[in-house]
């Protein structure tokens, strides 16, 4: 057994006293090639919507004003959960002090609580805006108003959680460890529920109905105008059969704007189902996970018949699932958007163009892309 000796004081490092999987070198490897892919990817992926919204005021819409916010906690996760949740899982101990004890895990928490407020007020202004309200926009000052209320309230419920976060010292196991330390089971497992009701439950039934009717509006905008099409396809039927040439070409028309709408029919379905889809598939098994090890404390459920505790590395994987949601909102939300994929080219290709000395500056791109980069 291997341990560390100090003043006649002997102690065992926890993955001596513990069997624990996550300590497996295979496993470590896995772990750290998914978390700095997911670092990569999603950090590098919400960074850059932070950067192109921020500079360009074309971008700085109500519905984006929410992404820009979307984008903020993502980058916020992959700054301090990505790089922290292994460390801790794995090795167990804490290395980074008394005082950040506290700050990390409740800047993490208020990353989550505003990754999913935002991905909801998403979903409630596009419900307002192509179906309940179309002319009426929420406005600027709104969004703003409601971003601050989203920031107050993910910061207030993240306080007790960083309050009661303590470092903890065992008898016989080496190093500190920082874990939450409630009054009684029934306020940390009240609390638990809460947090579970706030940052999953509701904006995940937010999302599913607004996306809902966002749906079945689109849907029906796009039979009316199919039927619209067929209707007037069926005339030029007529026409084409009496040898009108000019029939016929505007029967060719029809033919591929009907195919039109039931691709962008498609397209948009997929969308709006990917949103809910992803959400709940990525935050779900965490959410249950974390649940299951409020109430069972003594995690039992986690544990193999000869004593192997599995919570860590179980732990480890709802996580990273968890964590990937930060890769796919920058594609679902920012990169699907033809105006901010636009915007990004023209500013990639008027720096290209202007860095480089052996390009002529009378190149017929660099009025537009230069009046796109002063937005």
């Amino acid at each position: 057994m291997n341990g560390s000796t100090k003043d006649n004081y002997t102690c065992t490092e926890f993955a001596d006293a513990y069997k624990d999987p996550t300590n497996n070198t295979w496993v470590v490897v896995f772990f750290a090639v998914v978390y700095v892919l997911i670092f990569i990817l999603g950090g590098g992926g919400n960074a850059v919507i932070v950067y192109a919204t921020m500079k360009h005021r074309s971008l700085q819409t109500v519905q984006n004003i929410f992404i820009l916010n979307l984008g903020v906690s993502d980058v916020i996760l992959c700054l301090t959960s990505l790089p922290i949740t292994p460390v801790t899982n794995i090795y167990k101990q804490w290395y980074f002090g008394s005082l950040m004890c506290h700050i990390f895990p409740s800047i993490q928490a208020v990353g989550v609580f505003i990754g999913t407020f935002s991905l909801a007020a998403i979903a409630v202004e596009r419900y307002f805006k192509l179906v309940a309200a179309p002319a009426h926009s929420l406005g600027r000052r709104r969004a703003f108003l409601i971003t601050s209320i989203m920031w107050l309230v993910s910061i207030s419920m993240t306080i007790p959680y960083a309050y009661h976060m303590r470092l903890t010292l065992y008898d016989g196991i080496c190093g500190q460890f920082c874990s939450e330390r409630w009054p009684s089971a029934f306020s940390r497992r009240i609390y638990t529920l809460v947090v579970l009701v706030v940052q999953f439950v509701i904006p995940f039934i937010v999302m599913a109905v607004c996306y809902w009717a966002v749906f079945a509006s689109l849907k029906e905008r796009a039979q009316s105008r199919l039927q619209s099409i067929a209707e007037r396809s069926n005339l030029l039927d007529f026409l084409v059969a009496t040898a009108n040439g000019a029939a016929n070409d505007q029967r060719k028309h029809l033919v591929a704007q009907r195919k039109r709408v039931q691709q962008q029919k498609r397209r948009v379905t997929v969308i709006l189902v990917s949103m809910v889809v992803i959400f709940a598939a990525t935050w779900l098994p965490h959410n249950i996970v974390s649940l299951v090890m409020e109430y069972n404390e003594n995690l039992s459920l986690f544990h193999l018949a000869d004593r192997t505790d599995l919570s860590y590395l179980v732990n480890l994987f709802t996580h990273s699932i968890a964590m990937t949601n930060s890769i796919a909102n920058p594609v679902l939300y920012a990169f699907l958007n033809p105006e901010f994929r636009d915007l990004m080219v023209s500013s990639i290709c008027w720096k290209a163009i202007r860095n480089a000395p052996t390009l002529s500056t009378s190149y017929s791109a660099v009025p537009q892309t230069d009046k796109t980069d002063r937005v």
